[in-house]
């Protein structure tokens, strides 16, 4: 295994791959969104003057821009549409007048569609609330669906990220942030392979590979939690909410930790090496618990846990896709390179120290 990552190709197929992704992920711009909508309550029985903003949007250009409200399989169209510019649309609205206990107190997607950008939306855009004048003892199996929008088969033409909401240009960390992470998780079960290996056969350069496994998965760990605590700034508005995931997080990185403090509290190298040894077995199987199966029972802001849609299927597209598995590969590899310098090092120290 070391003598792999030694070879030449492995250091620069690593630098090759981590500097693509540090530049694409970089230079590739946001596709459009909707950045704002006001107002964003109104009531059943009144008319709305709505103002829209796009990023990166085309409506002027595009002209034909369709805009609508959408609530589970209802749909309610714009009365009319004035595009200001590409990013500005004013659009006027009105709420059917028989409204119903079943719409009343909702929230609406707001979704816009041309022929240049496709189609674009906001989740959760506006709530409509009850009125003097509401029906609200209207039958709701009469609530129709007020337009059928002719959704035209449009894409963005320009290759970008998705623009999503809460996340904008801090989607990119997906880069940094998920990726290490992977990196972290793999040097950690190649580091309990080797414990396992050393319990089996005694041999101290398998203890060597997994103490330095370790060690490299802590840094990871340690940029992991580093490049969370921003993103978490910038999307929940703290560094650390009071969320399972990032609680884990930290539980598994104490856990390890505690593992290069128990090394170090042992001189002995052959009972170091087995103590250890038996510690890291059980360690991967708490971590695990703590990272992926608490906070898949339990609320969670993450995607794909505690209810939340899974990130692949929330916000990974196929332009997201070139760099985010590029960059798995980047980090993983950069982690084994790591990994090598230091049993190196390390067999090196232990054969100055037998001489």
């Amino acid at each position: 295994m070391i003598e792999l990552l030694k070879k030449t190709w492995w250091k620069y197929t690593t630098v090759a791959i981590l500097l693509y992704v540090l530049i694409g992920g970089l230079l590739v711009p946001l596709g459009p969104g909707i950045t704002s909508v006001f107002p964003i309550t109104f009531s059943s029985d009144t008319t709305v003057d709505f103002t829209l903003r796009g990023f990166n949007t085309h409506f002027k250009d595009a002209a034909d821009v369709q805009v609508w409200f959408k609530n589970g399989t209802d749909f309610y169209c714009a009365d009319k549409t004035t595009v200001v510019e590409n990013g500005l649309l004013k659009i006027v609205f009105s709420f059917p007048k028989k409204s119903t206990n079943k719409l009343i107190g909702k929230s609406f997607d707001l979704v816009i569609n041309d022929k240049l950008d496709g189609t674009v939306s906001i989740r959760d855009a506006v709530t409509v609330f009850p009125s003097q004048v509401a029906d609200s003892t209207a039958d709701s199996t009469q609530i129709k669906a007020t337009c059928s929008p002719e959704v035209a088969v449009a894409k963005f033409s320009q290759f970008a990220f998705p623009y999503r909401e809460i996340l904008y240009q801090s989607i990119r960390n997906t880069f940094y942030h998920v990726p290490m992470w992977f990196a972290m998780m793999l040097i950690l079960i190649f580091s309990t392979v080797y414990s396992v290996r050393y319990l089996n056969k005694g041999r101290i350069e398998d203890d060597i590979l997994a103490s330095q496994a370790v060690n490299v998965a802590l840094m990871f760990g340690a940029l992991g939690l580093a490049t969370g605590m921003t993103w978490a700034t910038y999307t929940w508005g703290e560094p650390w909410p009071n969320d399972p995931k990032l609680n884990g997080a930290a539980v598994g990185v104490i856990i390890y930790m505690a593992y290069i403090v128990l090394r170090g509290s042992l001189t002995d190298e052959i009972k170091r090496a087995k103590i250890s040894a038996v510690y890291n077995v059980f360690a991967i199987v708490i971590f695990t618990l703590f990272i992926f199966i608490i906070p898949r029972l339990t609320d969670s802001l993450h995607p794909g846990n505690g209810g939340n849609p899974a990130f692949s299927k929330y916000d990974l597209d196929s332009h997201l896709r070139l760099f985010f598995y590029p960059a798995v590969i980047g980090w993983s590899m950069l982690g084994f390179w790591l990994l090598s310098i230091g049993v190196r090092i390390k067999l090196l120290e232990s054969k100055k120290s037998s001489q």
